[in-house]
């Protein structure tokens, strides 16, 4: 039996399945999870939400975010889903103390990262792809289309515009304009998305921003900021909601590489963010962030990725030693 036709059946014989995204959950997660979701709750599942971190609150705009809850239960699930993740290092939180109960367990994983899944996973997984949400579009467009409603689509369409920056990153993605076209057809709201999380900043998302500038450093092709979990705590603001000061830093012409580095405790967590994201057919002129992001034991897909380790000794310096080793990644 082929893995896709394995997949369809897991799906269809599963009543009780456990949907589970990434710590710190993005956009493209919280949707794809929900509405995955719905789905199947369309089809008289049982389904239950699990992230090992809260969601933001910038998509509390949507209905079902109460769903999620952050403590996993470790019941016996028929059918366990990993959405926008395929290894067990993004729920570590589950899955550090708890290894066994994933190997033992039917498992899916869909995901469009380069990253390696268990042994035992089925996968839907494309790292060509700009979303999670695409996939999971693409899965049920061909296999449950009746049960995508309004909602559904505006959810898809939503991680969708999450990881192409409202369409910043993907100047010759014919793939992800078709999958949007597909979803405003089934009705996504799409004003509804730009209104709440493009258009609609908090003046503390304002003040953040000045602080990220304010700090702004330029080393030849990488240009980098940077900030301490403390200072989001005295902004109230939560990581999605810093994430404005980055898509600002990434508009700024001339760098090919925007890095920025939060500091939590004695770890460094680096983000990588493309400049050069052409994504034409027989070109290569795309930065792979994920390659540099691999040189320090991280990961990530083309455009965006991210590794974390920690301060060894002086902060300055450690930083100034990493960008070098960076820029001499990059692509001349």
């Amino acid at each position: 039996m082929r893995q896709d036709d394995k997949i369809k059946k897991l799906f269809d014989q599963s009543k009780s399945i456990a949907l589970i995204g990434h710590v710190n959950p993005d956009g493209d997660c919280v949707w794809s999870l929900l509405w995955l979701g719905r789905i199947l709750e369309k089809q008289g599942k049982k389904i239950s939400y699990f992230t090992p971190t809260t969601p933001s609150k910038i998509f509390n705009f949507l209905p079902g975010i109460k769903k999620i809850k952050t403590k996993f239960d470790y019941k016996d699930y028929d059918l366990l889903v990993f959405v926008d993740l395929i290894s067990y290092q993004r729920i570590s939180p589950f899955a550090d103390t708890q290894k066994k109960y994933f190997d033992t367990h039917t498992l899916i994983a869909i995901d469009h990262h380069l990253d390696t899944a268990p042994l035992h996973a089925l996968t839907i997984h494309d790292t060509q792809v700009m979303s999670c949400a695409e996939l999971i579009f693409e899965y049920a467009e061909k296999r449950r289309k009746k049960y995508i409603d309004k909602e559904v689509a505006t959810a898809l369409y939503l991680g969708l515009t999450m990881d192409s920056g409202n369409f910043l990153f993907d100047e010759d993605h014919e793939r992800t304009f078709t999958n949007a076209l597909g979803l405003i057809k089934l009705w996504a709201d799409k004003t509804s998305i730009i209104d709440n999380i493009f258009r609609k900043k908090s003046l503390n998302q304002i003040k953040f921003l000045s602080l990220l500038l304010n700090r702004i450093s330029i080393s030849k092709d990488v240009l980098f900021s940077y900030y301490d979990d403390k200072e989001l705590t005295k902004y109230h603001l939560d990581q999605e909601e810093a994430g404005y000061g980055l898509s600002v830093l990434q508009n700024i012409d001339g760098p090919k590489l925007i890095v920025t580095l939060r500091r939590i405790q004695n770890m460094i967590k680096w983000s990588l963010r493309s400049k050069n994201m052409q994504w034409a057919k027989g070109k290569n002129t795309t930065m792979d962030c994920s390659k540099i992001a691999k040189l320090f034991g991280g990961g990530g897909h083309r455009c965006a990725a991210w590794f974390s380790i920690p301060v060894e000794w002086n902060f300055q310096q450690q930083r100034e030693a990493i960008i070098k080793t960076i820029n001499k990644g990059l692509p001349k």
